[in-house]
């Protein structure tokens, strides 16, 4: 089971490496829209590429209240299969 410190490690090296997000900017509190300047498109995208690397399944309609990247942490966790 991952920590929430790696989901939010996994999400700020996704943030920088795919979006050019300056490392600063980067925080638990940060609004996805209005600090980091993420479209609608990009949230797709970042929530697609968390979905391919940790294995989870993420419907479009469970990403709609997600604003910042602890609801983003809070949401894979939940989302993330129980070892069998």
């Amino acid at each position: 089971m991952a920590t929430k410190e790696e989901v939010y490690s996994k999400i700020k090296s996704v943030l920088m490496d795919e979006f050019e997000v300056e490392e600063e900017a980067i925080s638990m509190e940060a609004n996805l829209f209005t600090d980091l300047e993420l479209d609608s498109l990009d949230a797709i995208d970042l929530m697609v590429t968390l979905d391919k690397e940790l294995g989870i399944e993420i419907k479009t309609e469970e990403m709609q209240d997600l604003r910042t990247i602890e609801d983003v942490c809070n949401f894979v966790l939940s989302s993330i299969p129980a070892d069998e």
